[in-house]
């Protein structure tokens, strides 16, 4: 999905109303590809080395704040975006990523494996049905909402960037697009994707996925 071009695309004259968001994945960590969920693990060798491209392409944004989980994997990935503009970073523990219960730290083959009636049923009743352990969907939903709108309010006018996980990033721009939840794993998001969000007094309108 393209952004728009200019100024519009850098977001250089936002109008008072109007706060441009950068929802942006971490970088790759240990265990990528796992329910990593709420386990603080770090970003590898090949993770850091993403992280130049990553400030390049964040840097062509006018960002006057920047945000992230406080798991380590989003921390370290935000306090190099946040050198790159010279900010601090700020750090919110609601915008950790789902909490997986049983399934926390397993890859989809293990789970498949260990649970194979559990998956099962999980993809076929995705969302309604739970993981024995894990954070209830509704409370996960309700935490990043309101740790992204807070976000959103407190930046009118302005750019900001949030680092974080791939279920936040997900979910927001689901609620954003309307979509249902259970076609939210069609949006990619890659190690260190940018993906940028106008809120309008209006309402919203998502300028770029997955970049």
């Amino acid at each position: 999905m393209r952004t728009g071009e200019g100024k519009q695309r850098s977001g250089r004259d936002l109008p008072a109303t109007t706060c441009r968001l950068l929802l942006v994945r971490h970088a790759t960590a240990e265990g990528n590809g796992r329910f990593q969920g709420h386990r603080d693990v770090s970003l590898t060798s090949a993770g850091r080395r993403e992280l130049r491209l990553l400030c390049e392409k964040c840097s062509q944004y006018p960002v006057r704040a920047v945000y992230s989980s406080d798991l380590r994997r989003a921390r370290q990935t935000a306090n190099a975006v946040a050198q790159t503009f010279g900010l601090e970073v700020d750090v919110r523990p609601d915008l950790r990523e789902m909490q997986f219960g049983q399934w926390e730290g397993l890859s989809w083959n293990q789970i498949v494996r260990r649970f194979p009636k559990l998956a099962a049923l999980w993809v076929e009743r995705f969302p309604r049905q739970t993981i024995p352990g894990a954070e209830p969907l509704s409370r996960f939903k309700k935490r990043i909402a309101a740790g992204v709108s807070g976000i959103v309010a407190a930046n009118r006018g302005q750019c900001a960037l949030i680092v974080t996980h791939a279920g936040v990033i997900r979910f927001t721009l689901g609620k954003v697009l309307g979509l249902p939840a259970q076609n939210l794993f069609r949006l990619a998001q890659d190690s260190c994707a940018v993906n940028v969000i106008d809120f309008l007094e209006t309402g919203a309108v998502v300028r770029c996925i997955n970049a």
